[in-house]
């Protein structure tokens, strides 16, 4: 399996997990540090990091292989 549908189908995965996080989880306040933090948007945060962790990686991959498949110019 390439890269890109590795990268489309965690994408997917990390929006469904975000959709049946927002329906099932309730909007009560959780207290952490001193702080009201909401169990839904604290969720959707921690799924929004993996998110762009999982972008920060397909792009640095993609990266690395044009620059294997570009030629030395000495």
């Amino acid at each position: 399996m390439t890269i890109k549908k590795k990268f489309v189908l965690a994408l997917i995965a990390y929006a469904a997990l975000g959709v049946l996080a927002w329906t099932t989880l309730s909007d009560e306040p959780i207290r952490v540090f001193n702080a009201n933090v909401r169990l839904r948007t604290g969720t959707l945060v921690i799924l929004g990091l993996f998110a762009f962790r999982a972008v920060l990686y397909f792009w640095r991959t993609r990266i690395e292989e044009e620059r294997a498949g570009a030629k030395p110019t000495d």
